[in-house]
């Protein structure tokens, strides 16, 4: 019975070193099936990614707070946009607005919405374009969808800035 017992024994000892080595030797030979990514592939995941987006809000109305989270929900799902950092290239919204009645707040608000574009926060943005608008309960959705299609106008037109 020693024997049996110290045969396996030796046998798995045997297999264990076989093994490891044969590992060893698979991690040193290059993977033939693996290609070098090329820098164009690299440009065009870059291209993929949408255009960098920020969207600024200031004021104190529930109703234009609304449509910047909107504005920022849509970008976010979008295949033509990214949400952008503070640090990065980008299309910057900034929206402003303010209740149109203060009596009644939820009748709705009036905003305004300027489109810069800045190299990164410490840099002076330039000014791109500008619109004015109201904004309701009813209309948040459209008005939201209305300007991020006004977002992909203004970032097409000046879109040798990414460059």
């Amino acid at each position: 019975m020693k024997k049996v017992f110290g045969s396996v024994l030796i046998l798995l000892l045997v297999l264990c070193l076989g093994t490891t080595a044969f590992a060893e030797d698979k991690k040193a030979v290059p993977d033939s099936k693996a290609k070098p990514v090329a820098a164009e592939k690299v440009e065009q995941v870059a291209e993929k990614q949408g255009i960098p987006v920020a969207v600024i809000h200031n004021g104190d109305d529930v109703l234009g707070g609304t449509l910047a989270l909107k504005l920022k929900e849509n970008f976010r799902k979008s295949v033509l946009f990214t949400l952008a950092g503070k640090d990065t290239k980008s299309v910057r919204l900034i929206v402003e607005s303010r209740s149109e009645f203060n009596e009644r707040p939820e009748i709705g608000s009036v905003y305004s919405v300027v489109w810069t574009f800045a190299e990164s926060e410490d840099v002076v943005p330039f000014y791109l374009k500008q619109e004015l608008g109201l904004v309701n309960s009813r209309n948040v959705e459209n008005s939201a969808a209305g300007l991020m299609n006004k977002t992909d106008k203004v970032a097409g037109e000046y879109k040798y800035l990414f460059e």
